[in-house]
């Protein structure tokens, strides 16, 4: 008889195991069919019913998507059962923000960067988020190829911690006027303080845009518009130009970056439910429990980082 019992308990845990599973795949199915243009649409009519009066482009939208990846600071938001299809939407809008930002823009006097208003293209919302989940990582398992092909040796050490944190302390809030200044202007900060730490650029050329990762730089021309490569600028690209000749480490415990981090070092973020890194920012120093960041958008030259939340993945290039 216990024997019988024995075999219907296994039994059911075999069937249960299934239904699970079959479950689990539903719910991915279920996600991975919403397109951008629907997740927006979620999005738009949760500002409108909560009374944000926010039009899809503008400055004020931007800066609440920004705050939102950042902060969470619409905590009903966050909480809501979706928010992680909303987390992608988020995401991958900022990579086409940043994108279209970097190759197009008009230069105001103080070279902030206007784009009037920003919209995902036709093409993206029409796009499903298992589709885009698809292309990311083929873009990402090509640029991984690129990094084994290239053999270059990598090093450590190379930033000087004095000069980049003393330009990290003096531009956090204070924008050099002698770069352009982004609506997510996150990496481009990164990027200055990796340049005033000593970091050379690469592949410096007058082209108006390089999106070749091997380079990394940006350079004002003679007509006072700037010529630059996507990795000074875009939270992806820099990071696969870096890993050329650093070593990177991913986690999803803060505990673990904190131990395998060190002062110097590029840090990067990723949303639960997001399938691109959105976010990046400087270590300024390193403590025993915890790392200190700079970084833009938003500002702060020493944010903690174990005060950071709403990320649930995180990963680190040692400089």
């Amino acid at each position: 008889m216990k024997k019988i019992a024995f075999y219907m308990f296994s039994f059911t845990l075999f069937i249960g195991f299934f239904l699970y599973q079959d479950s689990a795949s539903a719910t991915e199915k279920v996600r991975n069919d919403y397109t951008f243009g629907e997740v927006e649409t979620i999005l738009v009519d949760y500002l409108n019913e909560k009374g944000y009066n926010l039009e899809v482009g503008t400055e004020e939208y931007i800066n609440f998507v920004v705050e939102q990846m950042n902060n969470d600071s619409d905590k009903e938001l966050a909480n809501r059962e979706d928010y992680q299809l909303i987390c992608a939407y988020f995401a991958e809008y900022l990579h086409r923000l940043t994108l279209e930002e970097t190759q197009n823009y008009d230069q105001g006097l103080d070279n902030t960067i206007d784009t009037a208003t920003f919209e995902l293209s036709d093409e993206v919302k029409d796009t499903t988020l298992g589709e885009m989940k698809d292309e990311i990582q083929q873009e990402e398992a090509v640029k991984e190829l690129e990094k084994i092909i290239s053999i270059v040796p990598t090093a450590t050490g190379t930033i000087n911690l004095t000069n980049a944190r003393s330009y990290a302390k003096k531009y956090y809030s204070s924008y050099n006027t002698s770069y352009p200044k982004y609506s997510n202007d996150c990496t481009n900060f990164v990027s200055q303080i990796l340049f005033a730490g000593g970091r050379k650029k690469v592949g410096t050329t007058t082209a108006t845009l390089v999106s070749d990762t091997k380079s990394w730089f940006i350079m004002k021309r003679p007509d006072n518009t700037f010529s630059r490569s996507t990795s000074w600028t875009v939270v992806t690209d820099l990071y696969s130009h870096l890993v050329r000749t650093q070593v990177g480490y991913s986690s999803t415990s803060k505990s673990s970056i904190i131990k395998n981090a060190k002062s110097g070092d590029v840090i990067q973020f990723k949303k639960s439910g997001a399938d691109r890194y959105s976010h990046a920012m400087w270590i300024y120093e390193k403590q025993s429990s915890n790392l200190l960041l700079s970084g833009h958008t938003s500002n702060y030259w020493n944010r903690s980082f174990n005060a950071i939340t709403g990320y649930s993945s995180y990963r680190i290039v040692k400089m």
